[in-house]
């Protein structure tokens, strides 16, 4: 079973390519959130993909392999990713340190890139979301008018914090957002986590480039937007409450980036189609029974562990069904 070994990328040059691509998805992701704060989401972003790079670096000369191995830009993506999902008002080490763990224990000691079980941005989000959920889940109110200032440490008492739409619906409280908010991101929300549009006009990005898999992030969208339409939160009916579950958290985010990381998901079109809806299934669950509002990184994390099992079966199952196909065709043949 070698052959269903990860990870899917054969050549460094789909491999940087592929990299290149998501950093340029999470760029328009960047700018919006630093058009509603000022320039502190940047950095927040930026020191934490420098994090990744410079830990990247460490573990290539601990483990005597060439710094070009850099270049390829996993780390960078990492870093970014973990970035993105901060709160815009989180301390500076807060994704320095993410990212930090998600190189050096989650990546390096399994040989590096293409080898890594778990998804590194997943597990460095996790770790945080475990151990500072307050600094996590505190976000800034909107407001054009004041900019966040990028101090290394700022004191959530100095700024206007807003609850986010995941923890309104989990207190019972209806967000009352209208539809143009919901998709414009005027809401409280992570860096990259709150921009509907900009996130779907990522994915179409992304799935044209072939860096994502269409098949495994419909096949998530639609169940998450299934299991939200048939398990609406308490005070909140109808589409609305879709609208809402599907934009809280980092559900949207988890679909057009964790959930598509090319070493730690399926290779098979099958195994796609059913890592995603699983995967949908689990985070869902976990945003409404969860300890934490955002669970999307603990069910990522847990798939991963599943997605050999997932591709071994899909595999076998191609196989039976080549299989049948060509008796049949044979048969169609004789007669």
């Amino acid at each position: 079973m070698s052959n269903l070994s990860a990870p899917v990328i054969r050549t460094e040059t789909t491999s940087r390519r592929m990299t290149m691509d998501v950093l340029l998805a999470a760029l328009p992701l960047c700018a919006f959130s630093v058009f509603n704060y000022g320039m502190r989401p940047a950095w927040v972003v930026v020191l934490s993909m420098l994090s990744a790079m410079v830990c990247e670096g460490v573990c290539c000369l601990l483990r005597r392999k060439p710094l070009a191995t850099l270049l390829d830009g996993s780390a960078a993506v990492t870093g970014v990713l973990i970035g993105l999902v901060m709160s815009p008002m989180a301390p500076m080490w807060m994704p320095m340190l993410g990212s930090a763990f998600a190189i050096i224990v989650v990546k390096a000691p399994f040989g590096g890139y293409g080898r890594n079980v778990f998804n590194p941005a997943a597990a460095g989000i996790a770790i945080l979301s475990y151990c500072f959920p307050k600094s996590m889940f505190l976000y800034p109110a909107i407001d054009k008018s004041v900019i966040l200032p990028t101090d290394f440490y700022l004191a959530p008492e100095s700024v206007i914090t807003e609850t986010s739409i995941a923890g309104q619906l989990r207190a019972g409280a209806n967000p009352g957002l209208s539809g143009m908010q919901l998709l414009t991101g005027d809401f409280a929300g992570p860096i990259g986590g709150t921009a509907t549009l900009i996130l779907l006009a990522c994915a179409a990005f992304l799935v044209f480039r072939r860096t994502t898999s269409l098949c495994m992030t419909v096949s998530y969208l639609g169940t998450c937007f299934l299991f939200a339409l048939l398990v609406p939160y308490s005070g909140v009916g109808g589409t609305y409450s879709a609208a809402y579950q599907m934009c809280s958290g980092y559900v949207l985010f988890t679909g057009v980036f964790l959930l598509n990381d090319p070493v730690t998901s399926p290779r098979y079109v099958i195994g796609r189609a059913i890592y995603g809806v699983f995967a949908g299934i689990l985070v869902m669950l976990l945003q409404h029974i969860g300890r934490l509002e955002a669970g999307s990184c603990f069910a990522i994390l847990v798939m991963n562990t599943l997605s050999p099992i997932i591709d071994r079966w899909s595999w076998h199952g191609r196989r039976r069904l080549l299989r049948l196909f060509r008796m049949r065709r044979e048969v169609a043949a004789h007669e």
